[in-house]
């Protein structure tokens, strides 16, 4: 009898086997690592990202600020006079002495935490000119302190267009602004604006400006004219334009807007910017109303230097020789941006550029970025401490620029 042989599976009689515990948790391991790894990737990635988008933003609002800087620095002096005690086309002299440019140091406790950043020493700088057209105007006539105006002109078909323009640019919401008086032999004298009649181009009756005090007039002693001062006759053919002074500081202004700053009374307190305020000039500066406004949030820096023109060792005459004063010095106060008032040698006349540097930080202070301590002199501003109950710093980013002023460079006073 043949016997068959039954088929035997290879597997047959041996138990089905999953996978051990040691093979679980060595699967466990390395998933957790693989999944960790990714997830640290991706937050450090997500991270930069932010951080990159934040430092754009600040980029973007430090070029902002500076831009605004530099339009306005570079019309210092524009149809005034760098200097009224050294210009001699000034006459008669007013009675506070005009510049067109003045850098002073603030007192401190801008900032906050001083202990950390009490390096920091943002300075106010203020320019005086005409801020407030880009013409001066033809006189028709003068009569006591009255000044007409001749309407027929193309600057007064083109930038006078209505009443309120015509007050805007002569009397400033503060309604009493500073004018020029420029004659037809050039001499230059300033008076106060008080009131504005408004005529279009097509009146037969010529628009006018009240004035005070009255325009001085050649060889009228009762103006207190002299040969060569003032303007001649009826001023026929003279020139006026509006002057006032404009000035940059680093301040915190939520008691005047704050819709600008943060809710939160703490964040609001910490928060400084680039502040641009407007100027009308009398005996003393009276602020414009709704002329304050930041130009660059969350700016915690503004310095300035100089290139002043020395001459020959200072000489009236001679080819220029410009001499760079670095930030912080001195000289900067003392000479070329103290006040007329008080220092009687200040020569701003002679400044040819600013070299201005602007610092902005980041909205947020980041744990991750360390603060080391105070900024040693000389060193770079890079980080900036906002609050001492919290780790880490906000990063600050800086630009420098050289801006020139040529309404100065070209009156050439020494």
């Amino acid at each position: 009898m043949t016997r068959q042989r039954a088929y035997a599976h290879p597997c047959a009689g041996k138990a089905r086997r999953g996978f051990t515990l040691v093979e679980l948790m060595v699967a466990l391991v390395i998933t957790s690592v693989v999944v960790t790894a990714l997830f640290t990737l991706a937050r450090g990635a997500t991270e930069t990202f932010n951080q990159q988008q934040r430092t754009a933003e600040m980029q973007l609002r430090l070029r902002f600020a500076m831009e605004q800087l530099r339009a306005d620095v570079a019309r210092a002096a524009y149809l005034s006079t760098p200097n009224s005690l050294a210009d001699p086309r000034v006459c008669p002299r007013p009675t506070r002495a005009l510049q067109g440019v003045e850098v002073t140091q603030d007192s401190g406790g801008v900032l906050p935490l001083g202990s950390d950043n009490g390096s920091i020493r943002p300075v106010r700088l203020t320019l005086t000119g005409n801020f407030a057209s880009v013409d001066e105007y033809l006189v028709a006539g003068i009569s006591g302190s009255t000044i007409y105006l001749q309407n027929q002109t193309p600057q007064w078909a083109l930038r006078v267009t209505s009443e309120a323009e015509f007050r805007r640019m002569f009397l400033g919401p503060g309604g009493r602004r500073l004018l020029r008086i420029t004659s037809t032999a050039g001499n230059t004298q300033f008076v106060q604006a008080t009131d504005v009649v408004y005529a279009d181009g097509l009146s037969t009756t010529p628009p006018s400006i009240r004035v005070t005090p009255p325009p001085v007039l050649v060889g009228d002693a009762s103006t207190g004219g002299s040969v060569g001062c003032g303007v001649v006759g009826l001023g026929v053919g003279s020139t006026v334009s509006p002057v006032l002074r404009v000035q940059y500081a680093i301040e915190n202004i939520r008691t005047e807007q704050p819709e600008l700053y943060p809710a939160d009374t703490t964040l609001a307190n910490t928060k400084t910017d680039l502040i641009r305020r407007e100027f009308d000039i009398t005996d003393s500066d009276v602020a414009v109303p709704g002329g304050v406004r930041p130009v660059g949030e969350y700016a915690v820096d503004l310095d300035v230097g100089l290139a002043v023109d020395d001459g020959m060792g200072g000489a009236a005459s001679g080819p220029a020789v410009l001499r760079t004063i670095d930030f912080g010095a001195t000289e900067i106060f003392d000479r070329y941006g103290a006040s007329l008032r008080t220092v009687a040698s200040a020569t701003p006349h002679r400044i040819r550029s600013l070299i201005v540097r602007l610092s902005l930080r980041d909205r947020e202070q980041d744990p991750q970025f360390g603060f080391p301590g105070p900024r040693g002199s000389g060193a770079p501003l890079t980080r900036f401490r906002v609050f001492a109950d919290r780790p880490g710093a906000a990063r600050v980013r800086t630009l420098t620029a050289e801006i020139t002023l040529p309404n100065q460079a070209n009156r050439n006073l020494r």
